[in-house]
């Protein structure tokens, strides 16, 4: 009696099966990589804008307290009836126009110090002062895009200056002059009288500290004008603005 013995082939997938297989995970695999760019890159823009952010708010902060302090006076001078110019024959502030870095102003305030026992007075670079010496604090844009600060104390002493917050690129000073019922605002250059200067507005610039975070160059506008960066230029700027009334 024959007995037959069914016989079992192995089965497998075959070339055209492998293939097809392969097409599929590479389409799987190329999505899952675009996810990851386009969520590396958005990562990239927030934490470049939250820092260009934080910077904006410190910047404003610190020009703020500095330029209050123009025309600061101790409380001896005041008891003997002495105005700031009348006492040290200099502007209590002042500054210059579009001779900084990219076209940046500078700003220039002078202070005086104070007496022991009666409070501190501190420059840009939070060196204490006494009177009767006064500080003249300058604010600038290095070649290196930071905002710096220059504090001559006392007058006729070394300059000593120092970076204070980096990727600022421009700062823009305009000054309240009052003439007659009205209160212009004005650069420095077409300030005619800075006894009548009684506030400041400080526009400043602020760019991400990474490059190439987006696809072409972006515009921003600046006390009514527009610039728009280089053509290789992908950075994300912002424009902070304040304006500031001079107490003394």
């Amino acid at each position: 009696m024959n007995t037959s013995i069914p016989k079992h082939r192995q089965h497998g997938m075959t070339l055209i099966e492998i293939m097809v297989a392969l097409v599929i995970s590479l389409f799987l695999l190329a999505g899952l990589l675009q996810m990851f760019i386009a969520t590396r890159q958005s990562s990239r823009i927030q934490e470049n804008l939250s820092r260009v952010q934080e910077n904006g708010r410190f910047g404003i902060e610190y020009i703020n307290r500095v330029i209050r302090q123009a025309g600061y006076r101790s409380r001896a001078t005041i008891l003997n009836g002495e105005d700031f110019k009348q006492k040290f024959n200099v502007d209590r502030i002042g500054g210059t126009d579009n001779d900084g870095t990219n076209s940046s102003d500078r700003v220039i305030v002078r202070f005086e110090g104070e007496n022991v026992g009666q409070g501190e007075v501190r420059n840009c670079l939070n060196q204490s002062i006494s009177s009767p010496a006064i500080s003249i604090d300058t604010l600038s844009i290095d070649s290196n895009n930071n905002l710096q600060c220059q504090a001559v104390t006392p007058v006729g002493a070394a300059p000593q200056t120092q970076p204070i917050l980096e990727n600022m690129e421009d700062i823009q000073v305009l000054y309240g002059e009052k003439k007659g019922s009205n209160l212009a605002y004005v650069s420095a250059a077409n300030v005619q009288n800075w006894d009548n200067v009684f506030s400041v507005r400080v526009s400043l610039v602020l760019r991400t500290a990474d490059d190439n975070l987006v696809d072409a160059p972006q515009p921003y506008t600046i006390n009514g004008v527009t610039t728009t960066p280089p053509a290789t230029d992908r950075r994300l700027r912002r424009v902070f603005t304040t304006t500031i009334a001079l107490r003394n």
